[in-house]
């Protein structure tokens, strides 16, 4: 369940609708190839100096977060291929187009959108059923990832038979919180030898299988997967990932049109990971919600994969309102919102990072509810999955019908559920106590939860 935006925008409405009339007025439509304009041109700067400081140069604009994932996917593609002598490097002619075959690394439980190139860059589920996408045949090797979650007040690992290992200690299992999840120390860990091993083994067997088809990007949502349920990847996974991925030249992307601007309590997941991308992908909270607007966020090395002498080898992807003015205006907006102390009273400025914003002791006591599978707490989301066995489970599940009803129609809580997870979703911007009014309604709703079928 979420409340995305009242509570969050309201004292900063007039403000967001004033600057996008500004830009409407002052700009109107501007064809964006060979043209910029001042609120482009601001919100880059504030993007490279945000979400891409310390690793990212350039910025590219597109409407929305699938039509982003797109762009992403040509920009590793093509490093990819560059860097593995697949394109000629004096004219980025190719050597042996018919053989060649470029696909994904990704996870299990991933979604990356509804275009038809997202959908390729994700293993099957119900987004990718025949009847959402006849085409699709999932362009990737998909990996089973270990979860982090929180159930009877103790914060646990849980891994996939794929991975199961027995020799894992307790420590390794189980963390008094969620600090020590994302701790670098545990990169010396058991787990992190268990996590290397896997990828390592199912890298190579892939490469065995196959002499033309090629893993020519790793695409991941950090530490989060939104759509695909709530899920909260192993942050010491993902790390493992990426660094197994940079040691084979593979180009990194990490999805964060859900996770990025604050959304887990961080501008950008990557602080989480402790790790960067070569790519990274931006949407939904970059304007406050107002307004679609996207951007590609990616290195020098990437950049100069697209240059030559011919328009041929440039990226030609784009629409004809990339760029507008009104979304980067708000865009600006919203981004100088969320970093300063005095608009965002969450923010912890020393640290920057927000304040906690989901009380501990009530998110403890709904994972301990008999009814209650796990719950995941982090930043601006907290998501509860119902216990719920064969068709009560899953995205197509009706479980929490009459749950999402009562909270709607008697607790003023809009409610967008994902099958037997529900989930609140507050604003960078939304006060504690907002927060705490919303999560105890849920809990009483639960603690008294009864479905009828």
């Amino acid at each position: 369940m979420q409340f995305l935006w009242p509570k969050f925008l309201f004292h900063h409405q007039i403000e967001l609708a004033r600057d996008m009339g500004y830009a409407a007025a002052r700009y109107g439509h501007v064809m964006f190839p060979e043209n910029a304009h001042e609120p482009a041109l601001r919100c880059a700067e504030l993007l490279l100096g945000g979400i891409g400081k310390d690793w990212a140069s350039r910025v590219y604009y597109s409407d929305n977060g699938s039509t982003a994932i797109e762009i992403a996917l040509k920009m590793a593609f093509r490093k990819f291929s560059l860097d593995h002598g697949i394109l000629l490097d004096s004219d980025k002619s190719i050597t042996n187009e018919r053989n060649i075959q470029l696909k994904v690394l990704a996870l299990k439980g991933s979604y990356h959108g509804d275009t038809l190139g997202a959908m390729e860059a994700q293993a099957p589920s119900a987004y990718t059923s025949f009847l959402q996408q006849p085409w699709y045949s999932g362009r990737g090797l998909f990996l089973d990832p270990p979860t982090v979650f929180i159930r009877n007040g103790t914060c646990a690992l849980s891994l996939p038979p794929s991975i199961q290992n027995c020799h894992l200690s307790p420590g390794d299992k189980c963390f008094p919180s969620l600090a020590e999840v994302f701790c670098n120390s545990r990169d010396s860990s058991a787990a992190a030898d268990l996590y290397s091993t896997y990828i390592s083994q199912q890298l190579s067997e892939y490469s065995v299988s196959s002499n033309t088809e090629h893993i020519a990007a790793l695409i991941i949502e950090p530490v989060i997967q939104g759509a695909g349920g709530m899920h909260m990847i192993d942050p010491l996974f993902q790390r493992v990932l990426v660094h197994e991925c940079r040691d084979r030249k593979i180009p990194v992307i990490f999805d964060e049109v859900f996770t990025g601007f604050w959304r887990l309590g961080v501008e950008s997941a990557s602080e989480l990971l402790g790790c960067l991308p070569d790519v990274a992908c931006y949407a939904k909270l970059m304007t406050g919600g107002i307004v679609p607007l996207a951007a590609t966020v990616t290195t020098e090395a990437v950049f100069e994969a697209f240059k030559s002498d011919s328009k041929l080898t440039a990226l030609l992807h784009g629409h004809s309102y990339t760029a507008h003015a009104m979304g980067c205006s708000a865009a600006v907006k919203a981004i100088q919102w969320f970093r300063d102390p005095s608009t965002n009273s969450n923010l912890d400025f020393d640290r920057m990072k927000l304040k906690e914003l989901w009380d501990g002791t009530l998110v403890n006591q709904l994972s301990s509810l008999p009814n209650v599978k796990r719950v995941v707490s982090l930043g601006t989301l907290c998501a509860i999955e119902l216990q719920a066995e064969g068709s009560d489970a899953g995205y197509a599940s009706l479980y929490a019908r009459s749950l999402i009803q009562q909270l709607r129609e008697e607790d003023d809580i809009y409610v967008r559920p994902l099958g037997n997870v529900i989930y609140l979703m507050c604003g960078p911007c939304t006060t504690r106590d907002v927060c705490t009014e919303q999560l105890s309604k849920v809990y009483r709703r639960i603690s008294h939860f009864n479905p009828i079928h």
